[in-house]
C-alpha cells in the first residue's frame, strides 16, 4: 500500500487519521498493511474514533490496539519515548515498547482485558529517555475500548501525564523542611553534622551517599564528622582530607579548589577515581558527585565542605542544583548555630567558674575586713562612752560619723559573707525553738522612732504560734530587718506592717507597706543578686543589690519560701513561710553550735541607716564632718573666698555634712539636697555658679541631672562635678559623655576637691566673659547680615543636610517653618543654571582645589513660582582629604541683576546710536586726561581712527591754534560742572581740510558728587558749497587750462599729474567732480579701478574718438559720468562738471535721510522693532497681533511708538524712512503681504535691524 503522508479529504476512510501533527503524517506515511492490525480502512468504528481522539488531543494519549497490543500514540506522548524510542515504535508491539516496565504494567492490562477500567497515581518507571534508565512518575489510567456492539474488546485508550517534577520536588522540599526542624535543636557540631546525615540518607533517590567534613581551625585540612549509611570507611572517604585546589591522586575531592573560589565542583567519572559507590535502591554505581562548601558568614574559608553523590537516574539540571545548594545553606547554618550554642556554654562554664572564685574572694576578703573593723570599731565604742567633757565636742562629733559608718561597713561586709558561705555550702545554722511572735515583734519595734520621725504608721501584729517554729536568731534577724528596712527606704506616706500568724504547713511572716511599688515587669527579678530598679523612686540610692537575693537564701535555708506580691504605686507585700517542726530540718544543725564566726547584724546598724535618710536638722549638724582620706582643715590652705552658689546634691547625710562644711569655709554659698530631682528645682529657681553631684541618687541620678542641665540652654556654661563610688574608666567616660565638667572618684582628698571646684569656677567665669564677648561679636555681625540682607547657611556634604535662615527659605519660595534638604535645594535651581551650579559644587568640595564656592544663578520658588537671582559665597572645610562642612552666606541680587539689564540694554542702545550718527560721542577722565571713548563718526570728522587720540592733549593738538586756548578753557569749565557749548576749528589729519566743529561739553559726576569725567557731542557745522573739482592730466598746459576755468567758475580745484597719483589719494578725498584727460592720464584703466575702489567720485572724462561712434559708451561703462569730445569749451566742460556735482549731492542726502532713520530705529526696544518688520511686510495690527503673540491693543501702542521715533506722520512715511535704512520686512511664512514703497512698487530689502537672524 502507498504511503500516505498528507492530509486526506474529508468524507473518506481514511479521514480520520487527519490532524495530529507529527504523529499524524506518520501514522498516514506507514504501511499498516505490512502489520498484523491491516490496513486502515478495515479498523473497527471504534478504533477510529479512539486514534481521532488521540491524535488530536494535547494530552499525552497512547493507544494499545489488537491482541499484541500495537503502539498508537499523539504528539504530546513523545517526551515518554524520548529519542531512543520515538518514531520507531509506532505500531510495535506493547511488550517490545515498554519492555522495561512490562512486568509492572502487565497486570493492569489483565484488568482491562476482564473489561474493567484501572488507574494509578504518581507510579514510578524508568525510562530508556535521556538517561538509561531514567527515574519518571506518571499518573494514568487504563479504559478498554469497546466494540460498536460493546461486548468485544478492541483496544485499550491510556490517558497519562507525568508528575516526576511534582514528585522529586515535594521529597526535596521534605529533606529540606527536615534539616531546618533539626536546626532548632541544641547540640554540638559534631552531633548537628551527624543529625543531617541521618536526614540525607532519608532521601537515597536524590543523594545516593553523603560525606561532611569540618575544616580544621588550624587549617591545611579537613576532618570527616558524619556520612551517610552506605559510606562506611571506605577509602575515598578519609578521615582526614588534606585541602589542595586540584583532585590528588589519592582522593577525588577538590577541597580547596572549592575553599578558594567559594563554589560547588563537579566531580565525575567516580569508578574511575577510586570511589566505588552504587545507589541504595538500584544498585547503579554513581558517576557523579558534587563538593559544596559550607560556608562561613564570619570568615572568608568555609567551615566545612558537603561532598553528595548525584543519583544516576535523574538529569543534573538547575533544579538539582539548586537543591544540592539549599542542603548545604541548611547545614551551614545548622553548624554555625552549633557552635553559637557551644560558645554560649562555654561562656556560661567560664562566667561560673568566674562566680565561684568571686565567692572565695568574698569570703576571704570579708573575713580581711572583719579585722580592721575591729578595730574601729573598738576604740571608737571607748571614746563614744566615755563621759561628758572628757571628749572634746569636735572630736565626739568626728568619732560619732566614724563610728556610724563603720556599722554600716561591717553590716555589708557580714552580707558578702553570708553570701560567699552559702554559695560554697559552708553556711552553718544553729535551729533552736523559738517563740517567733515575740521575737519578731521586737525586732520590728527597733524601727518604731525612725517611722514616728518619717511620719509612717508601723503596725506590728504578731499572734502565738500553735506549735514551735525552729530558727536560727541570727538569720532570722537579718531577714525581719532587711524586709523592714527595704519597706522604709521605699515607703514616703502611709505606713508598714508587719504580721506573723500561723498558716497552713508554717508560720507566715508578712511585711507590707504602702510605697512606690515595683513595675510588673521587674518582679521576676527582685531576688536577684545585685539587681536593682532603675528610677526607683527611694530615700537614698545607697544600697549593695543584694538584701532581698540573702533574704531567699536564708529562708531557704529555714526549709521556707518567700514570695512577692507588689503593684507600683500602691506598694508592696512580702511574705516568708516557715515550716513548723524539725523534719525539713538538717538533724546536725538542730540545737548544735557554730564553728564559723556570727555574721549577726544588730539591729543599731539598720534602724542608724535609716534615720540618716531622714531630712531634719539633727543629720546635718554644722560640724559633722565625713570620713575621707584626708582632713580638709589641714589639706587645703585657706583660699580667696570667691562670689559663687554652688548646688550640692546626695543622698547620704554624712556626706552632705562634711561636703557642706568645706564648701562654706571657702566663703561659698551652699545649698544641699537629697536627690537629683530636688537639685534641678533648686537650679531652676536659682541659677548656681557650680553644680557638685553624687553619682548614685533615688530618682534622678546624678548623670541624669547633668543630662537634664546640659538639655536646658540656660545651664549650658554652668560646671558640673560628679563624686561617685564608681573607679572604673568607662564610669568616668560616661560621665564625661554626658557633659559633665569633672569627675572625682571616692574615697578623695579635701585639698583635690576644693582645688578642682575653684578651678572650675575660675574657668567658668572666663567662659563667661569669653561668651559674653562672643555674643556681642555675634550680635554685631548679625546686624551687619541683617542690614546687607546676607543669609548664612552650612552644608553636610556627607548626609546633606541643610541649615538655612527664614530669608534664605524666602529666596526658594518657601514659609520660614519649611524643612529644607539637598533635594529642596536643587529642586528650585533654575534649569539652565543647574550645569553651573553642580560644576561649582564639584569644584568646592574637590579636595584638589582651594574649597572656594562662588556662583550666581537663579531660583525659581517652589510655592510662589518667582524667578529670583541668588549670590551665594563660600568655603569647604576638609579633614583628611574629605569634605566634612561647607559653609557660606547667600543674597538676593535680582534688582541689581535687572539694573544690570538695563544698563547692558540702555549700553547697546547708546552704542547703536553711536554707530549710526554723524555726530562724534565722546568720553574723557578729566583726572588721568585720557580719553575713554570716541565713536565711529571720529574717523570720517577728524580723517583719523580713534587709536591715534588717547588723550585730551592730543585733541587739543588737533584744534586750530587761534582756537586752542577756548578749548582747554573749556575742559576746565566742565570740569568745575559746567554744560557748555563751544565752536572751534580742526585740520582734518587726511586732507588736511579745515573742519568747522560744534561741541557740547558736560561734566558727569561719580556717586559722590565729584566731578571726574565729561563728554560731549561733537558736530561738523562746516558749510560745504559742493564746488570742488580734481584735474588729473599729464600735460602741464592742459592740467592749468582745466583749472583756471574751474576755479574762475568758483570751484575748489586740486590738481594730480597723473592716473596712478590720483588713485593712491582717491580714498581720502572729500566728494567732488574729477576731470579726466584720457589721453595723457592712464586711460579706460584707471577709470575701471576707481569704480572698483567705490570712492563715490564722479568723473567727467576727456579724450578724442577718432571717429570710433562707440568709444563713448565704452568710457561710460568704465565709470564716466559723462564723456566730453576734445577739444572742450568752457561752456560745455562746466555742465557736466554742476551736473555729476548735483547727482553726487542727491546721493548723499538720500544717504544721510538713511542714517538719520537707522539712528533712530536703533533706539526702538525689540519688541518695537517687530512691530515695525510687520508693518514693512504689509501687516495689519490683527495680523501682527497674531504673529507675535500680542493683542492688537498692544500692537497699536508699538506702531505708535515707532511713528513717534521715527518722526513719521503717515505710514507710508515711516515705510519708506525704514526702507531708506535698509530694514527688511518681517517673514512670517509667507502669510504677509510684500511691504510697498510709498510709489507702489516694491520695497527695497536691506539687512535686519538687529542683524542676522
Amino acid at each position: 500500500m502507498t504511503p500516505r503522508a498528507s492530509a486526506l479529504p474529508s468524507g473518506t476512510p481514511l479521514a480520520f487519521l487527519n490532524g495530529g501533527g507529527e504523529l499524524g503524517a506518520l501514522m498516514r506515511a506507514k504501511d499498516w498493511s505490512e502489520t498484523p492490525l491491516g490496513s486502515p480502512e478495515t479498523w473497527s468504528g471504534s478504533i477510529k474514533t479512539a486514534i481521532s481522539i488521540c491524535l488530536n488531543s494535547r494530552f499525552p494519549i497512547l493507544i494499545w490496539i489488537g491482541k499484541d497490543l500495537r503502539i498508537v500514540y499523539n504528539d504530546a506522548y513523545i517526551p515518554f519515548f524520548g529519542g531512543a524510542k520515538h518514531p520507531a515504535m509506532l505500531g510495535e508491539p506493547g511488550r517490545i515498547a515498554w519492555g522495561e516496565i512490562w512486568p509492572a504494567i502487565a497486570s493492569m492490562h489483565d484488568e482491562v482485558g476482564a473489561g474493567r477500567a484501572t488507574w494509578v497515581e504518581h507510579y514510578q518507571m524508568f525510562f530508556a529517555r535521556t538517561v538509561p534508565h531514567e527515574e519518571v512518575y506518571v499518573t494514568f489510567g487504563y479504559s478498554p475500548i469497546l466494540d460498536e456492539n460493546g461486548r468485544r474488546i478492541e483496544g485499550v485508550f491510556c490517558a497519562c501525564y507525568e508528575t516526576t517534577e511534582e514528585v522529586v520536588r515535594e521529597r526535596r522540599l521534605s529533606t529540606l523542611r527536615h534539616l531546618g526542624a533539626r536546626s532548632a535543636e541544641h547540640r554540638t557540631v559534631e552531633i548537628a553534622c551527624r543529625e543531617a546525615a541521618e536526614v540525607l540518607d532519608g532521601n537515597p533517590l536524590d543523594i545516593p551517599f553523603a560525606a561532611l567534613y569540618l575544616s580544621n581551625e588550624e587549617g591545611g585540612g579537613a576532618r570527616r564528622v558524619a556520612g551517610t549509611r552506605r559510606l562506611g570507611e571506605r577509602a575515598a572517604f578519609p578521615a582526614v582530607h588534606p585541602i589542595r585546589d586540584v583532585v590528588a591522586a589519592d582522593g577525588p575531592w577538590p577541597l580547596g579548589l572549592v575553599a578558594e573560589t567559594a563554589r560547588a565542583a563537579e566531580v565525575t567519572d567516580l569508578p574511575s577515581r577510586g570511589c566505588q559507590v552504587t545507589t541504595p535502591l538500584w544498585s547503579d554505581p554513581v558517576e557523579t558527585a558534587f563538593v559544596l562548601p559550607l560556608k562561613n558568614a564570619n570568615h572568608q574559608r568555609p567551615a566545612g565542605f558537603l561532598i553528595v553523590g548525584v543519583s544516576p537516574r535523574r538529569i543534573i539540571d538547575a533544579g538539582y542544583r539548586s537543591f544540592l545548594d539549599l542542603v548545604a545553606g541548611h547545614i551551614a547554618t545548622t553548624i554555625a548555630d552549633a557552635r553559637v550554642l557551644e560558645e554560649e556554654r562555654r561562656q556560661a562554664e567560664t562566667l561560673a567558674q568566674l562566680d565561684r572564685a568571686k565567692t572565695a574572694f568574698f569570703s576571704n576578703v570579708s573575713h580581711e575586713f572583719r579585722t580592721p573593723l575591729t578595730l574601729m570599731l573598738g576604740p571608737l565604742g571607748e571614746l563614744l562612752a566615755k563621759p561628758e567633757g572628757a571628749l572634746a565636742p569636735d572630736a565626739r562629733v568626728l568619732a560619732t560619723v566614724a563610728h556610724r559608718n563603720s556599722l554600716r561597713l561591717l553590716k555589708l561586709v557580714n552580707t558578702l559573707l553570708d553570701f560567699s558561705r552559702i554559695e560554697a555550702g559552708r553556711a552553718q545554722a544553729c535551729y533552736e525553738p523559738c517563740d517567733l511572735a515575740r521575737y519578731t515583734a521586737e525586732l520590728a519595734s527597733s524601727f518604731g522612732s525612725a517611722c514616728d520621725r518619717a511620719g509612717l504608721r508601723l503596725d506590728i501584729v504578731c499572734d502565738p504560734l500553735p506549735e514551735p517554729v525552729y530558727v536560727d536568731h541570727d538569720m532570722w534577724e537579718k531577714i525581719v530587718l532587711n524586709l523592714l528596712s527595704n519597706a522604709f527606704k521605699f515607703t514616703f506616706d502611709g505606713g508598714i506592717a508587719v504580721r506573723l500568724e500561723a498558716a497552713p504547713g508554717g508560720a507566715a511572716l508578712r511585711v507590707s507597706d504602702t510605697g512606690v511599688g515595683i513595675p510588673a515587669a521587674e518582679l521576676p527579678r527582685v531576688f536577684e543578686r545585685f539587681h536593682r530598679v532603675d528610677n526607683r523612686k527611694g530615700r537614698s540610692h545607697e544600697g549593695s543589690g543584694i538584701g532581698l537575693a540573702l533574704v531567699q537564701e536564708l529562708v531557704r535555708l529555714h526549709g521556707g519560701t518567700i514570695t512577692m506580691e507588689s503593684r507600683e504605686d500602691h506598694g508592696t507585700s512580702l511574705t516568708v513561710l516557715v515550716p513548723f517542726g524539725t523534719d525539713h530540718l538538717p538533724a546536725e544543725w538542730i540545737g548544735g553550735s557554730r564553728s564559723l564566726s556570727s555574721t549577726a547584724s544588730r539591729a543599731e546598724a539598720f534602724v542608724e541607716e535609716a534615720r540618716r535618710w531622714l531630712p531634719g536638722p539633727a543629720e546635718e549638724p554644722a560640724e559633722d564632718r565625713s570620713p575621707v582620706v584626708e582632713d580638709a582643715q589641714a589639706a587645703a590652705p585657706p583660699t580667696e573666698a570667691l562670689d559663687a552658689r554652688i548646688l550640692l546634691a546626695d543622698d547620704n547625710a554624712d556626706m552632705r555634712s562634711y561636703l557642706v562644711r568645706l564648701l562654706t569655709g571657702q566663703g561659698w554659698v551652699v545649698e544641699a539636697v537629697a536627690d537629683g530631682e530636688a537639685a534641678l528645682a533648686a537650679a531652676r529657681r536659682h541659677r548656681p555658679d557650680l553644680v557638685l553631684s553624687d553619682v548614685m541618687m533615688p530618682g534622678l541620678s546624678g548623670l541624669g541631672l547633668a543630662a537634664a542641665l546640659r538639655r536646658d540652654p540656660h545651664f549650658t556654661e554652668v560646671p558640673i562635678l560628679l563624686l561617685s563610688a564608681r573607679a572604673a574608666e568607662d564610669a568616668r567616660v560616661e560621665g564625661l559623655g554626658m557633659g559633665v565638667d569633672d569627675y572625682l572618684v571616692k574615697p578623695f582628698s579635701a585639698r583635690e576637691l576644693l582645688a578642682r571646684v575653684k578651678t572650675h569656677l575660675v574657668l567658668a567665669g572666663l567662659r563667661r566673659t569669653a561668651a559674653a564677648r562672643v555674643r556681642r561679636s555675634e550680635a554685631r555681625l548679625q546686624a551687619a547680615i541683617d542690614l546687607v540682607g546676607l543669609s548664612p547657611y552650612s552644608w553636610d556634604p556627607a548626609t546633606g543636610a541643610l541649615e538655612w535662615d527664614a530669608r534664605l527659605k524666602a529666596m526658594w519660595g518657601l514659609p520660614p517653618d519649611a524643612h529644607v534638604d539637598q533635594d529642596v535645594w536643587w529642586s528650585a535651581i533654575h534649569p539652565e543654571d543647574r550645569p553651573l551650579v553642580e560644576e561649582a559644587v564639584g569644584r568646592c568640595i574637590d579636595p584638589a582645589g582651594d574649597g572656594v564656592y562662588h556662583v550666581e544663578y537663579r531660583a525659581i520658588g517652589i510655592e510662589d513660582s518667582v524667578e529670583r537671582w541668588v549670590s551665594t559665597y563660600g568655603r569647604t572645610t576638609f579633614e583628611n582629604g574629605r569634605p566634612v562642612e561647607f559653609t557660606g552666606a547667600a543674597l538676593e541680587v535680582t534688582e541689581r541683576k535687572r539694573a544690570e539689564a538695563a544698563l547692558r540694554e540702555s549700553e547697546e542702545r547708546f552704542r547703536r546710536f553711536a554707530e549710526h550718527t554723524a555726530d562724534v560721542l565722546w568720553l574723557a577722565d578729566l583726572e588721568s586726561g585720557g580719553i575713554d571713548y570716541l565713536s565711529p563718526a571720529f574717523a570720517q570728522v577728524w580723517g583719523m581712527p580713534a587709536d591715534d587720540m588717547p588723550d585730551i592733549a592730543s585733541w587739543l593738538m588737533s584744534v586750530h591754534p587761534e582756537d586752542r586756548d577756548a578749548a582747554a578753557q573749556a575742559v576746565e569749565r566742565v570740569g568745575g560742572g559746567e554744560t557748555l557749548v563751544l565752536e572751534y576749528r580742526i585740520q582734518r589729519a587726511s586732507d588736511r581740510a579745515v573742519r568747522r566743529i560744534r561741541d557740547t561739553f558736560f561734566p558727569i559726576p561719580d556717586l559722590d558728587g565729584r566731578i571726574r569725567s565729561a563728554g560731549g557731542i561733537a558736530q561738523d557745522v562746516t558749510v560745504d558749497t559742493g564746488l570742488r573739482a580734481y584735474v588729473v592730466a599729464d600735460g602741464d598746459d592742459a592740467r592749468r587750462g582745466l583749472v583756471g576755468t574751474l576755479q574762475a567758475a568758483g570751484y575748489e580745484v586740486r590738481a594730480f599729474a597723473s592716473g596712478q597719483a590720483f588713485l593712491k589719494m582717491a580714498g581720502s578725498l572729500i566728494p567732488g567732480c574729477v576731470v579726466f584727460n584720457l589721453g595723457d592720464a592712464g586711460g579706460l584703466a584707471v577709470l575701471s579701478e576707481l569704480r572698483a575702489a567705490r570712492a563715490h567720485l564722479p568723473v567727467v572724462a576727456l579724450g578724442t574718438s577718432g571717429g570710433d561712434v562707440g568709444f563713448g559708451v565704452r568710457v561710460m561703462k568704465a565709470g564716466a559720468a559723462d564723456f566730453l569730445e576734445l577739444p572742450w569749451t568752457p561752456e560745455s566742460l562746466l555742465f557736466a562738471v554742476r551736473t555729476a556735482l548735483a547727482a553726487l549731492r542727491a546721493e548723499a542726502d538720500r544717504a544721510r535721510g538713511g542714517d538719520e532713520a537707522r539712528s533712530r530705529i536703533a533706539g526702538l526696544s525689540g519688541r518695537e522693532r517687530e512691530v515695525l518688520e510687520g508693518l514693512l511686510a504689509g501687516g495689519t495690527n490683527k495680523t501682527i497681533a497674531r504673529t507675535l503673540g500680542l493683542s492688537p491693543r498692544t500692537v497699536e501702542i508699538h506702531r505708535a511708538r515707532v511713528m513717534e521715533a521715527l518722526g513719521a506722520r503717515t505710514l507710508p512715511e515711516a515705510v519708506l524712512l525704514a526702507t531708506a535704512a535698509g530694514v527688511r520686512p518681517a517673514d512670517h511664512g509667507g502669510n504677509a503681504r510684500e511691504a510697498r514703497h510709498p510709489s507702489g512698487k516694491p520695497a527695497a530689502r536691506g539687512p535686519p535691524i538687529t542683524g542676522e537672524r
